[in-house]
């Protein structure tokens, strides 16, 4: 949580009063345009913005050009989202939008956000908030991590949920770790560069669930600020793919119990590689089993 922001309990409560304002408390899918119907306000193209900015508004909007997107005009009850950009990212965008509107400390009368304060990471309180507020809406304020720990822990299960939500793979990855009962952890790490055999370590994109961390420690005290084949051969499948997911491997760190061996499953959305780590265990519950409509196990995709 960034420093100063509302606890994580707070803003899902708020959350839960959206959701239960449009009558949805089983749905998988979060209709985010009849949440925003609930709670009073109208979406509408970014694109369509014209005269209607406020003046004093014009020069931040301009700025933002290409960049932005997505708006709220609380005054006017209208929120404004960019199209063109891929439907989770809207659907992430107006759950952000809605936040600022439903928070009641948020007060601004008029919204602007772009990559960086939509981006998970961000250091603005207020926009953290309207992150966190976003999280708790799409992922059914709880419902989604209730979900995902009935099963035995795996990067499949975040990426079968995350199609089943209508969200990113690196949102319901990092939401199925931070809330999981389960030890484990993601790991986040750059890309390979065309000559280069090493990657940054991405700590503020890196996450732990409560458990992992008070049985193992934090990932950043296990690992080096660059990784590579050198330090860590096991990973070079891994970090060498370019998009999608890879058979699982495992790894040695040493951690607060001292040298551990993990299950290592990546999967990388083309910017980032996403390295969920655990250990498997009887206890866990049952393996998530994908099964076609003719009845036969369908293998996660390689």
């Amino acid at each position: 949580m960034v420093d100063g922001a509302a606890p994580k309990a707070k803003i899902r409560q708020y959350a839960k009063g959206a959701l239960n304002a449009a009558g949805i408390q089983d749905l998988s899918r979060v209709p985010v345009d009849q949440v925003a119907a609930a709670v009073g306000l109208h979406r509408r193209d970014l694109f369509e913005l014209g005269e209607e900015v406020p003046r004093r508004f014009r020069g931040v909007v301009s700025k933002l050009k290409g960049k932005v997107l997505g708006l709220l005009a609380i005054e006017k009850r209208e929120y404004f989202v960019d199209r063109t950009v891929p439907i989770a990212r809207q659907r992430f965008t107006e759950g952000h939008e809605i936040g600022h509107d439903a928070l009641p400390w948020h007060e601004a009368a008029f919204w602007g956000d772009d990559h960086t304060t939509l981006d998970p990471s961000t250091k603005n309180v207020l926009e953290s908030e309207a992150n966190q507020f976003s999280a708790e809406l799409l992922f059914g304020a709880g419902r989604f991590t209730k979900q995902a720990d009935q099963y035995a822990p795996g990067l499949e299960v975040a990426l079968y949920l995350a199609t089943e939500y209508g969200v990113s793979a690196h949102a319901a990855i990092r939401k199925y770790v931070e809330d999981s009962e389960h030890a484990i952890a993601v790991l986040a790490l750059g890309q390979y560069p065309s000559q280069a055999r090493t990657v940054r370590h991405i700590e503020a994109q890196s996450f732990e669930s409560a458990r992992f961390v008070k049985r193992y420690g934090r990932l950043k005290a296990m690992l080096r600020p660059f990784v590579g084949a050198a330090t860590y051969p096991e990973l070079e499948a891994l970090l060498a793919l370019p998009t999608g997911s890879a058979p699982s491997c495992e790894i040695v760190l040493d951690t607060a119990r001292g040298s551990t061996r993990f299950t290592a499953e990546g999967f990388t959305n083309g910017r980032l590689n996403f390295i969920v780590l655990h250990k498997k265990s009887r206890l866990d519950g049952q393996k998530l089993r994908l099964m076609s409509v003719d009845g036969f196990e369908l293998l996660p995709a390689s």
